[in-house]
């Protein structure tokens, strides 16, 4: 429990023996250093939302979709099934180069794999500290299904593109993305597409207290205008799906 990592028990407000020691604070010096490290050397925001969330799940915090274990994972299952038979509707077919952009710790991605002929799965993210999760779990359905696995950068993209995908999803990533990583996140994306290739991207709804949609993180007005030339994107009921012009 959180409570008894920080010393505390909440049975009886006593501190625990052996509480972990306060950290010292770091000296004007050292302050000064971080600060001019982070001004000359900053990190993206992938590099940040991978350093976060690696530090929580390394501190065993549960996450939604990323890491060995969730916080609810029969909800997430649940999901996962309905997101694969969304994609099936949309036009997805057994016989498709299926990529997944985001692909996390493969929660999401189990049940298309499945679906999917042997060596049609190729899942990428921005660390393979994810993915590796979900390696550890499904292995033999990865190996029975011939599943590639990749961390975005340059080089693999181009690799990725040059096998022409059928079909692209993008599933609990893009409400994460934020503005100053959104044109990237599109660029990429787009990078990957042939004509044919059809994009559904998870753009999931906002909603305010009172249950009432409230928008969306992205529009499709600001990521139609963040698109390369040539792309159109429209807001479908289950997803934002994304097209190259002939």
């Amino acid at each position: 429990m959180p409570y008894e990592r920080a010393g505390f028990h909440p049975s009886n407000g006593s501190i625990l023996k052996n509480p972990t020691p306060a950290r010292a604070t770091a000296s004007p010096i050292r302050q000064l250093f971080k600060s001019v490290k982070r001004r000359l050397f900053p990190k993206t925001a992938e590099q940040r939302y991978v350093d976060l969330l690696s530090k929580r799940i390394d501190a065993g915090w549960e996450h939604s979709t990323l890491g060995p274990s969730i916080r609810d994972e029969a909800y997430t299952r649940g999901k996962a099934e309905d997101w694969a038979e969304h994609m099936v509707s949309y036009g997805l077919k057994r016989d498709h180069l299926c990529v997944e952009y985001g692909c996390g710790s493969l929660w999401a991605a189990e049940p298309v794999i499945r679906f999917l002929d042997a060596g049609r799965y190729f899942g990428l993210d921005i660390t393979d500290k994810f993915y590796e999760f979900g390696r550890e779990r499904l292995g033999d359905l990865l190996r029975e299904k011939q599943v590639r696995l990749g961390v975005i950068a340059d080089e693999k993209l181009r690799e990725v593109a040059a096998l022409k995908p059928d079909f692209i999803f993008s599933r609990k990533v893009l409400p994460h993305v934020p503005d100053d990583a959104l044109p990237r996140y599109l660029a990429n994306v787009a990078g990957l597409m042939q004509v044919k290739t059809i994009a559904m991207l998870d753009n999931t709804p906002m909603v305010g207290d009172d249950g009432k949609m409230t928008g969306r993180r992205h529009s499709i007005e600001k990521m139609q205008q963040l698109l390369p030339a040539g792309f159109e994107i429209r807001q479908e009921r289950y997803a934002a799906l994304l097209r190259r012009r002939a």
